[in-house]
């Protein structure tokens, strides 16, 4: 891992060579031997843990989360919910803009119905994420940021009564890490970060990748879970 704080140039060409640097940290013998499971916490990361997935052998599925942004400000993030129902919340944010809590749980509540279920559907044929009871479970994103994302996530898996639950990201910020850290097994990040930018200010390129583009990385992916099902049991 390198800590750094002044950044010339990107630190990943793309993807895929952030791809590359997380094998070099990851302890895949150990995964293997423990029969992991990766989840993928953003459609970027799908092509990160679906190259991880086909190369040593991991079964994967992807957790759907929303962000709750401020009434009339999007790009405030107040709380994130998960498609299990779990919700992660700034609370000092909310109270500092004098937001009702209520604002927040109705908000969840329609995001979970007009978006979560539908992502259910479209990218899981309606197969809710694959049972993790006491199973190890290792977290994947491209980056962390706010640390919404991991953190409801976190809740969710931890809620399915997983046995260990690790994240693997290739960059963290360093005020974000010891957060995370007493919530998890294991943190494998690449860069821990000071003076955090975004997660795109790191990579020379990082498209968004469209649905049409993640429906064709699950669908020829024989590990994605809901393409094996009663293939084999884990």
């Amino acid at each position: 891992m390198t800590e750094n704080s002044d950044f010339d140039n990107y630190l990943f060409k793309d993807r895929k060579e952030a791809y590359q640097a997380l094998v070099e940290i990851l302890p895949i013998k150990v995964m293997q031997h423990e029969s992991w499971i990766l989840i993928a916490l953003s459609s970027g990361a799908v092509e990160i843990t679906a190259k991880l997935a086909k190369r040593f052998g991991f079964k994967f599925d992807l957790l759907f989360t929303k962000t709750i942004a401020a009434p009339n400000n999007e790009e405030c993030q107040l709380a994130m919910v998960s498609e299990t129902n779990d919700i992660v919340i700034e609370e000092k944010l909310v109270k500092s803009f004098s937001i009702s809590f209520d604002y927040i749980y109705d908000e969840a509540e329609r995001l979970f119905h007009e978006k979560l279920v539908k992502y259910k559907h479209r990218y899981r044929k309606g197969d809710a994420l694959y049972d993790l009871k006491d199973k190890n479970v290792l977290l994947i994103d491209e980056g962390c940021e706010t640390g919404l994302n991991a953190m409801c996530a976190l809740k969710s898996v931890i809620n399915m009564g997983v046995r260990k639950v690790s994240l693997a990201t290739p960059i963290i910020p360093d005020d974000l890490y010891p957060i995370v850290d007493k919530k998890v097994d294991k943190i494998y990040a690449v860069h821990i970060i000071k003076d955090f930018i975004s997660v795109d200010y790191y990579f020379q390129d990082l498209p968004k990748v469209k649905s049409k583009e993640l429906k064709e990385i699950l669908a020829e992916c024989k590990n994605f879970l809901p393409n094996s099902k009663g293939e084999e049991k884990i």
